[in-house]
């Protein structure tokens, strides 16, 4: 049930499906000024949220910058939520849209900043149970060059919340002390770091994968765009997911 609410959520948490609906609701109804209402609706959503400077705006308001690490502090876990590897149609591994996570775990290790790397979670998809995310990007961190002895994995947790909770369990079972690093998406790091602090496990972020707010101001940036829509729905959500568990 939690799923399907959480899936219901995010459909009208987006501004693009919000548009689709009034064009739907536009040619439905048969007056003509509930028709013209729903298109002037439609064109108005359009405009304020295709709008890259605002994106940009919100996205900087809401994520946290990008961090320098301090050189004489070393982190005894890096914490990387899952969700940067998909099956493919052969259920095979693949990398997605947010391995960014990936390199930057990687890259924290080989430079010494942290010393053991926990992956935390698996896709989140509960009808792709036959991936096993975590012994992919195991497998794939091992190739890298990272010993599997500082490896752990965690692949029962479905959302944020359960990969709190499981990844303390795991810290604690091979106790492992602060301070730990948690490496993920921009926009996903400040509902993520609530939850884990509610678990129990304070962290300090490592923000990557930015999906807006860092790119340079153009003044073709005004004329709305469709790809824009669609960056909203997880700032959008993650705000939501925020406020609801705070």
């Amino acid at each position: 049930m939690h799923h399907l609410a959480s899936a219901v959520l995010s459909f009208f948490l987006s501004p693009l499906n919000w548009i689709i609906i009034l064009v739907i609701a536009g040619f439905g109804f048969k007056k003509r000024s509930l028709k013209l209402t729903c298109r002037i609706l439609a064109v108005v959503i359009f405009i304020v949220f295709g709008n890259q400077p605002l994106m940009d705006w919100y996205a900087n308001k809401w994520q946290p910058a990008p961090v320098t690490i301090n050189p004489a502090l070393t982190y005894s876990c890096g914490i990387v939520p899952g969700g940067f590897a998909s099956p493919d149609k052969d259920g095979e591994g693949l990398f997605n849209a947010t391995s960014d996570r990936f390199i930057q775990v990687l890259k924290l290790y080989k430079v010494g900043e942290i010393t053991h790397i926990l992956v935390n979670g698996g896709n989140g998809k509960k009808e792709k149970k036959e991936f096993k995310e975590g012994q992919w990007v195991k497998q794939e961190l091992v190739t890298m060059g990272v010993p599997d002895s500082v490896i752990f994995i965690e692949d029962q947790s479905n959302n944020t919340a359960e990969n709190a909770i499981n990844a303390k369990k795991i810290l604690d079972a091979h106790q492992l002390k602060p301070p730990y690093l948690l490496i993920s998406s921009a926009h996903h790091i400040p509902r993520a770091s609530l939850l884990f602090k509610k678990a129990g496990v304070v962290t300090e972020p490592f923000p990557c994968n930015y999906l807006a707010g860092r790119g340079a101001f153009s003044f073709s940036d005004l004329i709305p765009q469709l790809g824009v829509l669609g960056t909203w729905d997880f700032y959008l959500k993650e705000t939501a997911g925020y406020y609801y568990y705070k």
